[in-house]
């Protein structure tokens, strides 16, 4: 499960963990336990935090509604680009 997490975070947000502009370790780690506290209860857009954790409802919980004109990225009120 761990791997998949930390799969599904590179496809989705790869950009912004590849080059942290200088963060300090602790807080990169920040940000993958942030994305460790998701879960796949269904709850609107709206009331979702980030892009990650849309896409990681849409990739990881397999929530389609996300996406729901199907070109790739969910909750269009958060992300502007593909997970």
């Amino acid at each position: 499960m761990g791997r998949i997490l930390f799969l599904s975070l590179m496809v989705c947000c790869g950009s912004a963990f590849a080059n942290p502009p200088d963060l300090s370790p602790l807080e990169r780690l920040a940000q993958f336990r942030t994305a460790q506290a998701f879960d796949c209860r269904n709850v609107s857009c709206k009331r979702l935090r980030s892009c990650a954790e849309a896409c990681y409802k849409l990739i990881q919980c397999g929530q389609k509604i996300r996406d729901r004109d199907n070109d790739g990225i969910p909750c269009e009120n958060l992300c502007s680009r593909r997970c």
